[in-house]
């Protein structure tokens, strides 16, 4: 066994390699600082204000890539995002795979002075599973023993499979073999939090800059929720506090790209993402940058008993009358891949055959007018010949683009079939898709580890992520399969993925895949030392620095 979890997870790391890889235009990341200028501040743009800071809470990758700068957990990831120790000094791993031994760093300290401890990993985590307090993304934890029972509200969290036996030693015992938990722990909804300073500041905890505390190696100032701003600057406290060069980050949001690409252009701003025209426009410019992102834009349905999406008709014929290759190629021109599955591309490989799951699962749905409007006829038999439906997407360009093409190819290729957008900033489309408040959604999701399930899970029964309210009991059967009885057994594994994303896709139309993105930013070239990871953040400042 213990040669068995070698091998895939030195395959892993070859595929996180390889998905660093490619074609694309990349600033390479530089350590060493020679001729580091004498000051480090820089200014960057975010596409939208931070949701919420406590870890436990936290959603979206934009939030994600702030909360990677000021929290660090267990582990962390290395410029090729492989993981690495971070407040962990090491990690003894049983030979059966299913114990993780961590054994955390001297003098690792909180913003505050305060010693971080194992204790402080144990509230967090039982905090994120308790299902008073319980986190959206309390199923990573699934595996941890009776993590999911106590999520569930089936047995206590004091069951959980955690312990820590001294201030320095945290143990962690899975239900399965796991190669990718490194991966897991490496990403901010695993960083700890000081119960003592939580419980104090009651429900002011994480709601402003000033009722937090960080692990990582920066600090947040000048920040609430309301905040269109906010600074980041170096922590002290950090343990490897002479490797982080900036001394201060300050952050504006900028929603129209056009504004952030001129204050880049006059100097104003270090940093800021580009997408469509301005890819083509701006690709030659000394500070292009861009990398593929491994995940999954698509369009989503809530399907409530009794509404028009609840017609598996209807999703089939949506599904299948979006010219894909047009989008990614024409509309978006980014970089962006056609998808037609629910998995991206370069997310997970099989062990034994290195072969990736797309190429193993292959094409779903794809554009098909004829079989579209065969559909689109069976659900006029049972909704009328006219349907009105209104599409949630953000009120960014990228959102105005994407919902104006699936609007015009929907309503060219259903006749009868009226599309509306209702278009929100980006925190309120969050809201509105938990709170159940559409009818279809253009949304996305990025992997947050290399776990295939980190996508299954979005339509599983039980998951806080299952906004549309899918339900297959196949579907749920071959998942929990997948990730349980058939863990160590990677082409049973891949196996029973790929019949789920026929049922959910071919059978059900849940979700309709759309294109794999790509991330594309002006970085003023100066900057030097940018990580680019594949999991928990679009950026990473860490060592990064400014030349003379």
């Amino acid at each position: 066994m213990k040669k068995k979890l070698f091998v895939v997870t030195t395959v892993l790391t070859g595929l996180l390699l390889a998905a660093c890889g490619g074609n694309d235009k990349k600033e390479t990341t530089k350590t060493e600082t020679e001729g580091i200028a004498t000051s480090q501040k820089i200014e960057i743009s975010s596409p939208a204000p931070l949701s919420t800071l406590d870890t436990t809470q936290t959603m979206d990758k934009n939030t994600f890539t702030i909360v990677q700068h000021l929290f660090e957990g267990l582990y962390r990831f290395e410029d090729d995002s492989t993981p690495i120790p971070g407040l962990a000094e090491k990690v003894d791993i049983s030979e059966d795979g299913l114990t993780y031994k961590f054994t955390l760093k001297d003098n690792i300290k909180w913003s505050n002075g305060e010693p971080i401890t194992a204790q402080d990993f144990l509230y967090s985590w039982k905090k994120l599973v308790t299902p008073e307090t319980i986190g959206p993304n309390a199923y990573l934890l699934d595996n941890v023993k009776n993590s999911k029972a106590i999520r569930n509200g089936e047995k206590s969290v004091d069951e959980m499979g955690i312990s820590a036996p001294s201030e320095k030693e945290f143990t962690v015992e899975l239900e399965q073999a796991q190669p990718s938990f490194l991966t897991v722990v490496s990403i901010g909804w695993l960083a700890p939090q000081n119960k003592e300073y939580v419980e104090k500041q009651g429900k002011e905890y994480a709601q402003d800059s000033d009722h937090l505390i960080y692990s990582g190696p920066f600090i947040l100032t000048d920040w609430d929720a309301s905040s269109d701003t906010w600074v980041l600057k170096k922590n002290p406290e950090y343990y490897d506090a002479e490797k982080v060069n900036l001394e201060e980050i300050k952050v504006n949001t900028i929603k129209e790209e056009n504004t952030g690409i001129n204050l880049y252009q006059s100097g104003e701003l270090d940093l800021t993402r580009i997408s469509g025209q301005y890819v083509a426009q701006y690709q030659d410019d000394a500070g292009y940058v861009t990398h593929s992102d491994v995940a999954n834009y698509f369009l989503d349905f809530n399907k409530q008993e009794g509404t028009a999406p609840a017609n598996v008709h209807l999703r089939k014929a949506i599904a299948q009358a979006i010219d894909k290759d047009a989008l990614a190629k024409s509309v978006l021109n980014d970089g962006s891949k056609p998808l037609n599955g629910l998995i991206p591309r370069n997310l997970y490989k099989n062990p034994d055959t290195s072969e990736d799951f797309r190429e193993f699962s292959g094409d779903h749905l794809v554009y098909d007018i004829e079989k579209a409007q065969e559909e689109w006829k069976k659900a006029q038999a049972d909704l009328g010949d006219k349907v009105k439906l209104s599409v949630l997407v953000s009120d960014d360009d990228n959102g105005k683009k994407l919902s104006e093409y699936v609007q015009s190819q929907l309503q060219e290729n259903l006749k009868g079939l009226e599309i509306t957008i209702n278009a929100q900033p980006k925190n309120n489309v969050l809201e509105s898709r938990k709170n159940k408040k559409y009818e279809l959604s253009l949304s996305g999701w990025i992997a947050g580890s290399s776990d295939l399930d980190s996508y299954f899970n979005l339509y599983d029964g039980t998951s806080a992520y299952n906004y549309g309210g899918y339900e297959n009991k196949e579907y749920d059967k071959l998942v929990t399969e997948a990730k349980t009885i058939h863990a160590n057994d990677p082409e049973k594994q891949f196996e029973d993925y790929k019949n789920a994303e026929d049922v959910l896709l071919n059978q059900d139309a849940a979700q309709v895949p759309l294109y794999q993105s790509a991330s594309n930013y002006l970085i003023n070239p100066k900057i030097k030392g940018i990580s680019y990871h594949l999991y928990g953040d679009y950026f990473n400042l860490r060592t990064a620095f400014l030349e003379e």
